[in-house]
């Protein structure tokens, strides 16, 4: 499979900028079938960027997104409203949506359903805190998160996962490339317990935790990583695409 380079804009940048930078990642030429990359925009100008995405460009996804199709729920935005604004991914249980918004193993599933139901793809983010680490319960954080988000989700449906470490997210700290290896293993291990993975292939597992160009080769460089998930380094295109650049390094070197 081609890499993936996933940049989560947060609550970050106006339709001019926004516009601006889904350009400047556009123009940036890669070999054909070696990197997908996607961006996740503030709501207000998914639309717009829409309207104006060219071929090239990034995918478009949505940063959160209610389960239901509608009804009354004051602020929120379904799925389907979320596609027909012109998002072909969503993410579903980001760290900060957990920790800041109170979402849970339960809201995350009925999201879960929500997104694919649209047919959006989602990408499910789990992680451990840095207490459940210490306690070293990062194994049985991500199986409990895994197993109840695609409770109920057929095998085939279409997913990707991206692993966050919750102490690693805005903080500068970067999980060690022993770390990563380790905790992307587990998930694959889950997955193909779970019967989504298999000799011809399994959901893309991506890594989100204070990626940067920095260090962005030697974490590239784990076949157990199929990509990333940038947070603040994709508000910039020299950053962003710098970590793209490692990606293809990676996939090439294989």
């Amino acid at each position: 499979m081609s890499r993936i380079l996933a940049g989560n804009w947060k609550m970050n940048l106006g339709v001019a900028e926004g516009t601006a930078l889904l350009r400047a990642i556009g123009d940036h030429a890669v070999p054909a079938g070696s990197l997908t990359i996607v961006v996740f925009p503030p709501l207000t100008i998914l639309a717009a960027l829409a309207r104006e995405r060219r071929i090239q460009d990034p995918k478009l996804g949505v940063q959160n997104c209610h389960a239901e199709p509608k009804g009354p729920f004051t602020g929120e935005v379904s799925p389907e409203m979320a596609r027909e604004a012109g998002a072909e991914l969503a993410l579903v249980g980001h760290s900060e949506r957990r920790r800041l918004f109170c979402e849970n193993d339960a809201s995350v599933q009925a999201k879960m359903k929500g997104v694919l139901r649209a047919g959006l793809k989602p990408v499910l983010c789990i992680g451990e805190t840095l207490a459940e680490r210490e306690r070293r319960e990062t194994r049985d954080v991500l199986s409990r998160q895994l197993g109840r988000a695609l409770e109920g989700i057929p095998a085939r449906a279409p997913l990707w996962v991206a692993y966050e470490p919750v102490w690693a997210i805005g903080t500068g700290v970067v999980a060690t490339v022993d770390e990563v290896a380790e905790a992307h293993g587990w998930v694959l291990e889950e997955l193909g317990r779970m019967g989504r993975g298999s000799a011809a292939g399994h959901p893309p597992v991506l890594y989100g935790g204070s990626v940067d160009p920095k260090n962005a080769s030697g974490l590239a460089a784990l076949p157990e990583v199929d990509g990333f998930l940038v947070g603040g380094a994709s508000l910039a295109a020299e950053t962003f695409l710098a970590i793209g650049d490692a990606l293809v390094k990676a996939e090439h070197a294989i």
